[in-house]
């Protein structure tokens, strides 16, 4: 993955969790709730992220 893919797919990332956090369901969880949630996410995307690059799937 080039640079400024990765840069563009951060700063979208940061995006819809500032968005997500927006919404009071998510802030009415408490912090071990939210750290959790924020965790398995962050695993599916690394997840996500070593399995495109393992496979060398390309785009473009």
């Amino acid at each position: 993955m080039n640079t400024t893919a990765m840069i563009v797919s951060m700063i979208s990332i940061v995006g819809c969790l500032v968005l997500a956090l927006r919404n009071p369901q998510i802030r009415g969880l408490g912090g071990g709730q939210a750290l959790r949630l924020a965790a398995i996410w962050a695993a599916i995307i690394i997840a996500l992220v070593v399995v495109i690059q393992w496979s060398g799937f390309r785009i473009g």
